[in-house]
C-alpha cells in the first residue's frame, strides 16, 4: 500500500484528544434605536486635548515649583493658568468645546 501513516497527535501524552469544534460567538445585541450614536473623535480633538492636559500639567508643576522657590506671585498666576487649560481640555473631551484651539 502506499497509503501515508496516520498524523502525529500534537498532545502525545492524550493521543484520543480531539480539539473542540469551533463555534462562533453569539451574535452581540444590537443598540436600542433610541440611543443617540457614539461620536467619532477626530485626530485634532486629541491632538488639541493631549496639548492642553500638557499645558495644565507644565503649569500646574510650575506653581509647584514657585511656591517652593519662594515666589507666591507667579505660583498663583500658573495655578490659575493650570485650572483655565485644565477646565478646558475637560471641555474638549467631552465634545462641550465649540473651539478646540482658543
Amino acid at each position: 500500500m502506499t497509503s501515508t501513516p496516520p498524523e502525529q497527535s500534537v498532545w502525545p501524552a492524550f493521543p484520543d484528544y480531539q480539539p473542540p469544534a469551533f463555534s462562533p460567538p453569539p451574535a452581540s445585541p444590537s443598540l436600542p434605536p433610541d440611543l443617540p450614536r457614539r461620536r467619532r473623535m477626530s485626530v485634532f480633538r486629541i491632538v488639541c486635548g493631549v496639548l492642553w492636559g500638557a499645558i495644565a500639567l507644565i503649569c500646574a508643576a510650575g506653581a509647584v515649583g514657585e511656591w517652593l522657590v519662594g515666589i507666591p506671585g507667579g505660583a498663583v498666576l500658573c495655578a490659575v493658568i493650570a485650572l483655565g487649560s485644565g477646565w478646558y481640555d475637560y471641555r474638549v473631551w467631552t465634545y462641550r468645546s465649540r473651539r478646540l484651539i482658543v
